[in-house]
């Protein structure tokens, strides 16, 4: 006659022996309890751009500038280009009169807001902090045609705290990069300030 065998029934609170014990993924699902992929790193609010009182010289050369070019642009006929040095004019009297509105900056998972306009971190290619007009500003170089790059004003922002944010998703430039118009924006300057040294 055939002999048959009764399999013993494991008692539940059995263990298993460490080289019979079940892959993790085969007797138990998997807990993800990492924290939310898109979620806020950072924010802060700070102006919406660099800002510092200009003083009489400032106006004054401008217009000087402005009313040398004009009088060039008459005398070759280019009356369109007048009109783009009065609206040039205009702008910087703006810019440089007017104090910007306050702004909320965030930081998160995805990327960087500024206002209203929000940025993905793959439209985004590297960044460095400077210094204009008196604020510190993280600079951060974009793939896009408009805007090329993106000024962040910190305000009372850790710097250092917004460095390790930014450092995880884009390169970091020790030295900040010059473009050839940067540098000749900054001989101008030199040789024809728009402003007095202010002591």
């Amino acid at each position: 006659m055939p002999k048959f065998f009764v399999k013993p029934i494991l008692d539940p609170t059995h263990e298993l022996p460490a080289h019979e014990a079940l892959p993790p993924h085969e007797h138990q699902a998997e807990v993800d309890d990492s924290p939310d992929p898109v979620r806020t790193l950072l924010s802060w609010r700070a102006p919406s751009r660099p800002f510092r009182s200009k003083d009489k010289t400032y106006y004054t050369t401008i217009a000087i500038i402005v009313v040398l070019l004009i009088l060039i642009a008459l005398l070759i006929q280019e009356f369109i280009l007048v009109g783009v040095l009065l609206a040039i004019a205009f702008v910087a009297y703006v810019l440089g009169f007017v104090s910007p509105d306050e702004i909320e900056y965030r930081v998160s998972t995805q990327g960087i807001t500024i206002g209203d306009h929000f940025y993905f971190w793959d439209w985004l290619d590297s960044f460095w902090f400077s210094e204009k007009d008196g604020a510190r500003v993280l600079n951060v170089l974009t793939h896009l045609r408009l805007p090329g790059m993106l000024l962040v004003v910190l305000g009372e922002t850790d710097q250092e705290g917004v460095k390790r944010v930014v450092a995880r998703y884009l390169p970091y430039h020790e030295i900040a990069p010059k473009t050839m118009m940067d540098k000749w924006a900054t001989s101008l300057q030199k040789f024809f300030p728009l402003e007095a040294k202010r002591l």
